[in-house]
């Protein structure tokens, strides 16, 4: 069977010929194989932590080659800024999400990507009890948030521009 690397997060999937997601530099194998932990993120009891996952995800696959690729680079960072510097609702990201492009904002502009070898990929939650995923999904989060640290002083710009009522000093 012939193997396929994800450009953004380097892991191997057997192929399948799926497309690439749009706006992640992801392989189509590599975001079905995430959708399935990510899917465990609908249980009740760790619904409210979703957004971790979605937004750790797809800062592990920058895309900076299209302007929606950066736009959701930025959005997924500007949450992590605003769940772990800022003390929002990681349950209120769908809708921080919402009021960000609410004015429908086009200045973002290309981030670097840092290295993200030292990074954990989604499959740090392959066999784990759903009772540590919350905790393993905030670390997750917080290690991605981390290895993006060159830019934080942008990604706090921006979220001060778009949503100055959710920034906490």
């Amino acid at each position: 069977m012939t193997e396929i690397q994800c450009p953004g997060c380097g892991l191997f999937h057997p192929s399948a010929g799926l497309q690439a997601p749009r706006g992640l530099a992801a392989s189509g194998e590599c975001s079905s194989a995430s959708s399935l932990v990510l899917s465990a993120f609908y249980q009740p009891e760790l619904v409210s932590e979703r957004q971790y996952v979605v937004d750790a995800y797809a800062c592990t696959h920058p895309d900076s080659s299209t302007r929606i690729g950066i736009q959701t680079t930025a959005l997924c960072l500007m949450t992590l800024d605003l769940y772990l510097e800022c003390g929002q609702s990681v349950a209120e990201g769908s809708q921080m999400h919402q009021e960000m492009m609410r004015g429908r904002p086009d200045f973002f502009t290309r981030l670097d990507p840092p290295s993200l070898q030292a990074v954990p990929t989604y499959q740090l939650f392959l066999g784990v009890p759903s009772a540590n995923s919350t905790a393993l999904a905030c670390n997750w989060a917080e290690r991605v948030w981390r290895a993006w640290a060159t830019h934080h002083e942008q990604i706090r710009a921006w979220n001060q521009q778009l949503v100055p009522h959710r920034v906490h000093s």
